[in-house]
């Protein structure tokens, strides 16, 4: 599911989006658990719904192209994609998607209960 042609990028540039992205995953929890043991579990709701909202904005708009199994030529020429689901990796992308929600659900849990231990000393 590529925006941009691979062709035209140098696998280096794949490091900086790797560090970035672990650099958010890290400093996002960082942040939830200083909000939650300050008692500000408000904004942290407002924050997500926020990054939720912002998310399903991005799924609405690039719905046609999230939806096609091709790579970034067969996408732009418009005749060798087919539907996402016709293939096997379509269902794989379900089950990734299980195991990422669920485990945003285990990580606010984890969070609420550390916060009430901290909160508790």
């Amino acid at each position: 599911m590529y925006f941009v042609d691979p062709d035209k990028i140098y696998g280096v540039a794949v490091l900086p989006l790797m560090v970035c992205h672990a650099g958010f995953v890290i400093g996002a929890w960082y942040v939830s658990a200083v909000l939650i043991r300050k008692g500000l579990q408000g904004a942290l709701l407002y924050v997500s719904g926020a990054l939720a909202l912002t998310l399903l904005i991005l799924i609405v708009a690039c719905i046609h192209r999230l939806g096609t199994a091709a790579d970034y030529l067969g996408f732009t020429d418009g005749k060798s994609g087919v539907p996402l689901f016709a293939v096997r990796l379509g269902w794989a992308f379900v089950v990734s998607l299980l195991a990422l929600f669920g485990s945003a659900v285990y990580v606010a849990i984890e969070l609420g209960r550390d916060s009430r231990r901290v909160q508790t000393l």
